[in-house]
């Protein structure tokens, strides 16, 4: 009974948190609308003045706007980026690692890799702002301008290192640990079965890691999920290189962007002096979709990842 009420707690807190969050969000659902997701205006209005009644009565500050727009595109965005690096990054490195590395130094690489996970994020934002931003500003903008200037989201000019490009690549940097995990033990755990087979057949050792990804196919969706899951709620690392824009939307990849989870960190000390408790509401709701998001794409990763028996071997 003890050990039951103890697998019940996490539940217990989720589910908490999950209505703490419907239950602020409320005002800003029946104040917003679909706006909240339609613009980008972020506005919490003139605090400093008395709050007016607005949509089903609920009070917020006159000229009170709130729409997520911008954070919502800056989510997925960065989150997009990360993952179309990483994820040829952690095949190459799968098959580099299994099949043409010796035993010793593979898992010591591996093992190497998954100590990303353990550094802070406001580690990895702070490297990106000393050395990443900088070297971005001075040596990669300059070379995307002149070559790839005749395609619009290229064009510049570039005046700062920070947005998109910056923020994508730190999430990549922390996501890397969580799929190549277990990318590369899914391959292995499929090695011993399928490789003999598929060498003996004339294939070459990177033909062969290529075939048995494609078994283990599943696993590596999964583990996109996963990580996936990870970049939505990153918040310290992004905060720091993202440059906080706020009701401007990107007009090139040299712009800020903002995220809903570094919005979240940044905007919450000005939301407790809005007497109407819209701001925070408004918030409220951006945590509600971003926890519901995250969620699923971390519990769509843990089914497709968890799977024992893979749709290869039913062949």
């Amino acid at each position: 009974m003890l050990i039951r009420i103890a697998s019940m707690i996490p539940v217990f807190f989720l589910v908490s948190i999950f209505i703490f969050l419907l239950y602020e969000s409320i005002p800003s659902i029946f104040y917003n609308g679909w706006n909240f997701f339609t613009s980008y205006r972020w506005n919490p209005g003139m605090t400093y003045r008395e709050p007016v009644p607005g949509p089903f009565g609920f009070r917020a500050s006159p000229g009170a706007s709130f729409g997520a727009l911008l954070f919502l595109f800056g989510t997925a965005a960065t989150s997009a980026l990360a993952l179309a690096i990483v994820v040829p990054v952690t095949l190459i490195t799968t098959i580099a690692l299994a099949m043409h590395t010796p035993r010793l130094m593979s898992r010591a690489v591996g093992a190497s890799m998954q100590l990303f996970a353990a550094i802070p994020s406001v580690v990895y934002g702070l490297w990106g702002i000393v050395f990443l931003e900088p070297l971005l500003l001075k040596y990669v903008f300059p070379w995307t301008e002149a070559t790839l200037g005749f395609i619009p989201w290229f064009r510049g000019p570039a005046t700062s290192g920070s947005g998109l490009v910056a923020s994508s690549l730190v999430l990549a940097l922390m996501v890397l640990p969580i799929t190549s995990a277990i990318v590369l033990d899914s391959f292995r755990s499929l090695q011993s079965r399928f490789q003999a087979p598929i060498l003996s057949l004339g294939a070459t050792r990177t033909e062969a890691g290529i075939a048995i990804l494609g078994f283990a196919r599943r696993q590596v969706i999964g583990a996109v999920f996963l990580g996936l899951g990870r970049a939505l709620g990153e918040t310290m690392a992004v905060l720091m290189t993202c440059g906080g824009a706020i009701n401007m939307m990107p007009v090139d990849i040299y712009s800020p962007i903002n995220t809903m989870a570094a919005a979240l960190a940044a905007l919450l000390d000005s939301a407790f002096i809005d007497a109407s408790g819209m701001a925070l509401s408004a918030l409220a709701e951006l945590g509600l979709f971003l926890m519901i998001i995250s969620l699923a794409s971390s519990a769509a990763g843990r089914a497709l990842a968890g799977r024992i028996v893979l749709r290869g071997e039913a062949w």
